[in-house]
């Protein structure tokens, strides 16, 4: 592995160079792939592009915010990943793509030619134009994210420790999520089984805590089916949380969320789970994109009308063929489109046929606190425990797939010691 901060090329190279831009589960997977199975007598250059030095897992940061500081568990650094592997990455952020030059423009506009681009910059939250929203809520999506509200958290139990008047310490000790997916319902089940311990240590009583999940749509894991979100349902319930449905979001103000048919709850910390876009500069690359802002790919994940551009991950709209359908911006998908794409890059190199992508949809599991959970895999539903060991093995089994047997052990060992 070769590291760059700044420039990414510092001469032109004899090799045919294959660029990824972007170090999340698709670029990620994409790199190790390739670098596994490229042949030493073979003139590729593999250079991953990525804004940090770590690919952080969006499914733990619940624990991180609710749970001891532990930032490290949240991050998959790329130096372990790519320690012994072939490929050069680069801290930087991909500018623009100069498809007709075949050169990617990174940083200070920096060109880099390739001879294969492969774009994997994912997606951000997206947060609507609603009142008082941007000013009042914390989104998950990063470490930063969960550490941030961690410290809301410990602000809320300061302000509520020195308040005599319950009411008030209610509203201070009031924990509101929006969006009723699996982010939402993940985040809000691990704040009601964690924090009333730590409510009890800190000399203040778990009856205070307030709890809401709230969702525009008329129910909760909407992707699931209606069995589990029942199941889902009921468990947040036995917990304390007040789950509100089927009205949107009107306004956000200090202690306080109020939606459109009128109704409202306690929102002192409001942690924004209502859904993410693509990453919007993907619009601006002179490629086809849908009216989601995805990028428009073919059965080879090639962009339309460009041979030599792959797109994988979140900003890419694949469809399946089998409904016709796009396909849902998931981890899964990604973790199956990057290695796809680093076979058929190798593929080509060779001169040999490629072959359209073929996605798996295996199933989803959401936990509903660290302990429980739902879930569908190939049709057959689990809950409760099962669940969770099925959602921790997918875990296990993407460790293993970028870092073999020693990152899968050492994470592994991370994740139980945090109660995961």
């Amino acid at each position: 592995m070769k590291t760059r901060t700044g420039r990414c090329i510092d001469d032109g190279g004899d090799k045919r160079r294959v660029v990824i831009a972007g170090g999340g589960y698709a670029g990620t997977t994409c790199a190790v792939k390739m670098a596994r199975n490229l042949r030493p007598e073979e003139d590729l250059e593999i250079l991953l592009i990525a804004i940090n030095p770590c690919q952080q897992a969006l499914s733990e940061l619940d624990l991180v915010a609710v749970g001891p500081p532990r930032p490290q568990f949240c991050e998959l650094w790329h130096p372990t990943v790519f320690k012994e592997l072939p490929v050069t990455v680069c801290y930087n952020r991909l500018k623009d793509v100069h498809s007709e030059k075949r050169k990617a423009i990174v940083g200070e506009d920096e060109e880099v030619p390739y001879w294969r681009l492969v774009l994997a910059t994912g997606a951000i939250p997206f947060l609507p134009p609603i009142p008082g929203l941007k000013e009042h809520a914390t989104t998950m999506w990063s470490v930063e994210d969960a550490q941030k509200l961690q410290q809301q958290i410990d602000e809320a139990f300061k302000s509520a420790a020195r308040l005599a008047d319950r009411n008030e310490r209610q509203r201070k000790l009031s924990f509101a999520v929006v969006g009723g997916g699996a982010t939402g319902v993940e985040i809000i089940g691990t704040l009601a089984q964690l924090l009333p311990k730590r409510l009890t240590e800190a000399g203040l009583s778990p009856r205070d805590l307030r709890l809401s999940l709230i969702e525009g749509r008329d129910d909760i894991l909407f992707d699931l089916p209606e069995p589990e979100r029942r199941s889902a349902r009921e468990r947040l319930a036995e917990m304390g949380v007040e789950v509100l449905t089927g009205s949107l979001v009107d306004r956000v103000e200090d202690d306080a969320i109020y939606l459109k048919d009128g109704r409202s709850a306690y929102s002192h910390v409001l942690v924004w789970a209502g859904g993410v876009r693509p990453d919007p500069h993907a619009v601006e690359w002179g490629l086809e994109a849908s009216r989601s802002g995805r990028l428009v790919v073919d059965e080879y994940l090639k962009a339309k009308g460009h041979d030599d551009i792959y797109i994988i991950g979140d900003v890419a709209e694949a469809k399946d063929p089998r409904t016709g359908q796009a396909l849902p911006m998931l981890a899964q998908m990604a973790i199956q489109e990057g290695p796809y794409v680093a076979e058929s890059v190798l593929r080509e190199a060779r001169g040999e046929k490629i072959e359209p992508f073929k996605p798996k949809l295996r199933g989803e599991f959401v936990s509903v606190g660290p302990s429980w959970g739902v879930g569908v895999m190939y049709g057959r539903r689990l809950r409760g425990i099962p669940a969770i060991v099925m959602k921790r093995l997918t875990y296990v089994k993407y460790w293993l797939q970028v870092g073999g047997l020693p990152l899968a052990w050492r994470r592994t060992r991370e994740m139980l010691a945090m109660g995961r």
